[in-house]
């Protein structure tokens, strides 16, 4: 029951965490096409995102710690899933990596927008800000995968 109960609510994270990432992957299209004023005005005078960074980035650490907690009970257990599920942290981490090397200098640049002069290179902040929440989200994507993967191979040993 410790490891279906410990499953549960790393899929829930990871699901959640998904949730983040995907939606700014799918939005990508639309927005890299917006203007300045739309783009600024919503991204950062607006605060579409104001929790979407804090929080999302709370969650996503949260499921990495979680898929590693599930990856040593699943060890200790002899279950099936075990190199899924650390490939499913490492996805997460790796898109984490890249949120904080990618988006989060730019979040910093952002700030000063808010009430301050927008620069006349505010494109190449979008672009990067956009692609690096989009390479997050594919990269949850694909943790996401390796998790349901986990699974999977789970129930599969079980019928056996």
């Amino acid at each position: 029951m410790e490891l279906r109960n410990a499953r549960f609510v790393v899929i829930m994270l990871a699901a959640l965490s998904l949730g983040v990432g995907i939606g700014h992957l799918m939005q990508l299209p639309a927005r890299m096409g917006w203007d300045q004023y739309l783009w600024v005005g919503s991204t950062v005078q607006g605060g579409a995102y104001a929790l979407s960074g804090p929080l999302g980035v709370l969650i996503q650490l949260t499921t990495i710690i979680a898929l590693i907690v599930l990856a040593l009970l699943l060890r200790r257990h002899g279950a099936g899933g075990f190199a899924f599920t650390v490939a499913a942290a490492a996805m997460f981490a790796i898109g984490l990596l890249i949120w904080w090397v990618l988006v989060y200098p730019v979040n910093v640049e952002l700030a000063k927008w808010v009430n301050g002069p927008v620069p006349d290179n505010w494109a190449e902040w979008r672009s990067l800000w956009e692609w690096g929440q989009a390479a997050n989200g594919l990269s949850q994507l694909m943790g996401f995968a390796a998790l349901i993967a986990s699974v999977l191979v789970e129930k599969a040993k079980q019928r056996s």
